[in-house]
């Protein structure tokens, strides 16, 4: 008499290698349908354009203030005119050639800068940084009670 039975574990592990392959298949079909459906879901994020000017050879990279400017001055919590009075930024427009220079403190972060900037209404702005004597004199019209 002959023994007819399979050894113990074959069975198991031809089981074993069936299921695995069905995991690894199931597996490939979720990583490709997670792909394909994050690749075109939602919007693209849009960003406000920052207008960059190219300089040319002839043309300085740092723009000269010119009569016609109109400066407002903001130190991260207010504007102000050149003469240190308070204004609102809404009221501060830009016609034709007139640039609009939004001097601004160093220290402002750039969120406060652009959130500053979307508050005046002018196409031709330009952001400077105020020097030190500004900044003296905006701590004095502070400290005089001048704001």
């Amino acid at each position: 008499m002959r023994n007819s039975f399979v050894p113990h574990g074959a069975e198991d592990g031809a089981m074993t290698e069936v299921a695995l392959a069905l995991a690894m298949g199931f597996f490939s079909i979720m990583v490709l349908t997670l792909v394909s459906m994050g690749g075109g879901a939602g919007e693209a994020p849009s960003y406000e354009a920052i207008r960059v000017v190219q300089t040319a050879p002839d043309r300085p990279a740092s723009v000269l203030p010119t009569s016609d400017d109109v400066i407002v001055i903001f130190d991260g919590e207010r504007f102000f005119d050149t003469d240190l009075n308070p204004i609102d930024p809404a009221s501060v427009t830009a016609t034709g050639e007139r640039r609009i220079v939004l001097a601004v403190d160093p220290s402002v972060r750039l969120a406060d800068v652009m959130a500053a900037r979307s508050q005046i209404a002018a196409v031709n702005l330009v952001i400077a940084n105020l020097d030190g004597s500004w900044r003296a004199a905006i701590e004095a019209a502070k400290e005089a009670g001048n704001d």
